[in-house]
């Protein structure tokens, strides 16, 4: 596993919090048959759902560490052997999972991960009981939301079905995608230009829209400005990324400025980083980072600088007519390392941010309820404070590139434009077509494209 997988683990203990796309278990024993159900159910819907995450050792209701029952040996009780032919013994179709062992205090606690790709929904081929019926064959579980929005696992019911089938059919897509990567690779480029020039032409942006989008980015950014004057906040020299996104459609389903719609994000959220892109700060020590309600709308202003751990200054706002907006300041210009700020643009980050933003976009209009044949996602990606910057690749060296630049141009502002029913498997060209107006301003660079692809990839699928 890379350092970066890793520390996307080890943030699901020092943050841990629940959502579609992570089940917390107070502490269970998998030699036993409540335990094994419980193990089964989540990595069951879990799968169905498209993957994620099992943490084992905290109560999810106060997301503080289980004191009680911590077995005598973590490792052992929870190794990947056991928690393997546990589920394949319970699931129609086979999968992989992976067990990894994060430390916080001293404690480890398991992490089961559960893959993405499920192209027939999962479900249980064999009964287990104790003194009464824990799972049954045939059952289907999934990842769902309560009354107030919160995450759960339960058993499919009629109306769960087209969710489900949808993430099958999806992965299926991707599969799709390859065959015609495979098959067109060799045709020539105009060919292959005015095939994908015809299925997108119905994607073109508006110009009125683009014009909506920009007055939202430049409303926010003002707002922003006036928050931090009234914090008195110090903040280093530094550029920042900026994401717009405005939910277009006939019928966008009415919420409000409450907590039900704070839950509802943050369930739907499938964190695909650490520090995921508009994150959930409601149980941050720091009362200041904590979101407020402002003009029906959420809004959370973060500064969080802990020596040898956290680094993070964002402003987001979320606002329940499916308006959204992010700044994020450069993570090269707080880091602790020996470059000084403004000096480099690593490579490796907008894509995995392009990506992270695209994917969360579409999980939260889903889980608002928009419909998928009728919703436009618009996002506006601003890239501020470049003139003077080299770009290089800082945060994974074996992605080498000789360092470009440097740019003469001070900012980039981007305009991607993704219909609702677009499947994650699609997302790679969407991206690119984000970042590569960005990578130009260094002395013309191009990346290719199977780069951000694989990236693309890397980020929104769990491993």
């Amino acid at each position: 596993m890379s350092d970066r997988d890793f520390s996307q683990i080890q943030a699901l203990v020092d943050r841990p919090t629940e959502s579609l796309s992570i089940e917390l278990k107070r502490w269970i024993d998998p030699d036993q048959p409540e335990g094994a159900a419980k193990i089964v159910k989540t990595a069951l819907a879990l799968r169905n759902h498209g993957g994620g995450y099992l943490v084992i050792g905290f109560d999810d209701h106060t997301h503080e560490p289980d004191q009680e029952n911590v077995p005598q040996d973590v490792k052992v009780a929870f190794h990947i052997d056991k928690i393997q032919a546990l589920i394949s013994k319970y699931a129609s179709e086979p999968f992989e999972v992976s067990v990894e062992f994060p430390e916080r205090e001293g404690q480890p606690y398991p992490v089961i991960s559960i893959p993405p790709g499920v192209k027939t929904p999962v479900a249980v081929k064999a009964d287990l009981r104790s003194a009464r019926a824990l799972i049954g064959m045939h059952d289907v579980y999934l990842r769902s939301l309560s009354s107030n929005n919160t995450p759960s696992t339960t058993k499919a019911t009629w109306k769960d079905w087209p969710g489900i089938l949808e993430v099958c059919f999806d992965n299926r897509e991707a599969d799709i995608g390859r065959f015609l990567r495979r098959h067109i690779g060799g045709l020539p480029p105009e060919v292959v230009q005015e095939f994908l020039g015809s299925i997108t032409s119905g994607l073109q942006p508006e110009v009125t829209i683009k014009d909506r989008l920009q007055r939202y980015l430049q409303e926010s950014r003002e707002r922003y400005s006036t928050v931090v004057e009234k914090q008195g906040a110090q903040l280093p020299s530094h550029g920042a990324w900026e994401v717009g996104l405005l939910f277009i459609g006939d019928d966008i389903p009415l919420h409000s400025a409450d907590q039900d719609f704070l839950n509802l994000l943050n369930s739907s959220n499938p964190r695909c980083t650490g520090w995921p892109i508009w994150v959930d700060s409601r149980n941050f020590a720091s009362e200041n980072a904590k979101p407020y309600p402002f003009e029906d709308a959420w809004e959370a202003s973060i500064d969080i600088r802990i020596p040898h751990w956290l680094n993070h200054i964002d402003f987001m706002r979320l606002d329940p007519t499916g308006q959204f907006y992010l700044r994020r300041v450069f993570d090269e210009d707080i880091r602790e390392q020996n470059l000084e700020p403004i000096e480099y643009l690593d490579f490796t980050p907008p894509i995995r941010g392009v990506a992270e933003a695209i994917a969360v976009g579409l999980a939260f209009a889903k889980a608002m309820g928009c419909g998928p044949e009728k919703t436009q996602l618009v996002f506006g990606f601003r890239w501020t404070k470049l003139q003077g910057r080299r770009l290089a690749s800082l945060v994974e060296p074996a992605r080498y590139i000789p360092p470009q630049g440097p740019a003469r141009q001070d900012e980039v502002f981007v305009f991607v434009e993704v219909p609702l029913e677009t499947p994650l498997s699609a997302l790679g060209e969407f991206v690119n077509r984000a970042v590569e107006p960005l990578f130009r301003v260094f002395n013309g660079f191009v990346l290719g494209k199977d780069v951000v692809e694989d990236l693309t990839r890397q980020t929104i699928q769990v491993r």
